[in-house]
């Protein structure tokens, strides 16, 4: 078996399941939070990896969820990406999150970034819907 030239995914000194996983998790994070912070090795993958998502996503489908859901084993992180988000973005075709380094970590003198998407997120009705309800009571 020969080696694969051009690998295009970093592998990040972990095994293809870790890696696969560690991708999913953080994917699916800054799908629900918006923003995360990482490695800067990390944040370049996690780029590449979600606006390949958010293109695909930008057709609404339900071919296109179904794909989303498979690939972030996530149902409803795959629904809230098609309805919640890519509305916001405008019509984009690419450019949907952005990396600024933020300095060493200090455990092990990392390069830290983080990965936010460009336009900010609203804050859902559900969760407005919740403080309401707190507050009167």
């Amino acid at each position: 078996m020969g080696r694969r030239h051009h690998s295009k995914l970093a592998k990040l000194n972990r095994s293809t399941k870790e890696r696969k996983s560690l991708f999913k998790i953080q994917l699916r994070q800054l799908i629900e939070l918006g923003k995360i912070t990482t490695t800067v090795a990390k944040a370049k993958v996690i780029k590449r990896l979600f606006d390949k998502l958010a293109a695909k996503a930008t057709d609404g489908t339900l071919a296109v969820r179904r794909n989303i859901a498979a690939q972030l084993s996530s149902p409803k992180t795959a629904n809230r990406l098609v309805d919640f988000i890519i509305p916001i973005m405008g019509g984009r075709r690419s450019g949907f999150t952005s990396i600024q380094k933020v300095g060493i970590r200090k455990g092990d003198s990392t390069l830290t970034a983080s990965l936010t998407l460009v336009v900010p997120l609203p804050p859902e009705p559900e969760k407005i819907k919740k403080v309401i309800k707190a507050k009167t009571k």
